[in-house]
């Protein structure tokens, strides 16, 4: 897998833990029954986001287009 795919993977899969819209444990084991591993841009678990990461993961959406995930960072980024 190359880097490029791999931090694609990785906001992904934190975007949705982030956003609520799969749990730590709904990731991870699709990722396995792919026989992929769990990436993920923060550590699990971890109770404080870096705002660089958010900042990070916004910019990836915006580039994409996808508006409402933005928001969604933003709003997580404010609180």
């Amino acid at each position: 897998m190359n880097v490029h795919k791999t931090v694609e993977i990785g906001i992904n899969n934190t975007y949705s833990l982030l956003s609520g819209e799969s749990t730590m444990e709904d990731i991870v084991e699709d990722m396995v029954d792919r026989n992929e591993d769990p990436i993920f841009l923060i550590e699990p678990g971890k109770e404080i986001l870096d705002t660089f990461l958010l900042d990070l993961m916004i910019e990836y959406f915006e580039d994409l287009e996808e508006y409402e995930k933005c928001e969604t960072l933003l709003k997580l980024k404010t609180n």
